[in-house]
């Protein structure tokens, strides 16, 4: 139950927790999840950006469009925007946030792991 009330929500407590300072490793390892998530949210921005221009643009062929058909292929492309979208929000919160949390609740540390 301890583990559980002791959980971190980053890559760097995460670090600072249960990596032992060998010759600037942990200030290393730091900086570079750091980056790492820095990163990842400027992908998610620019994944949520560039999904919600092409869902207005798949919007706007939906109610534009004639036939059947290109109603479908419109309907199918914004179905599938949705969920890459979704689905890149998802992963993304679960490397930056969940996942330090979960290794962290069920003490993984490098020593355990080899």
């Amino acid at each position: 139950m301890y583990s559980l009330l002791n959980v971190v929500w980053s890559w760097a407590d995460y670090i600072s927790q249960y990596v032992s300072d060998g010759e600037g490793t942990k200030e290393v390892l730091e900086q570079v999840f750091d980056i790492i998530g820095i990163v990842l949210w400027v992908v998610l921005a620019i994944v949520g950006a560039v999904g919600a221009v092409y869902a207005i643009y798949l919007g706007i062929q939906l109610a534009r469009a004639d036939e059947q058909g290109k109603r479908d292929d419109a309907k199918k492309h914004l179905i599938t925007v949705c969920i890459a979208v979704g689905v890149t929000l998802a992963l993304i919160l679960v490397f930056n946030t969940f996942l330090p949390a979960l290794i962290s609740a069920f003490q993984v540390t490098p020593a355990a792991a080899g």
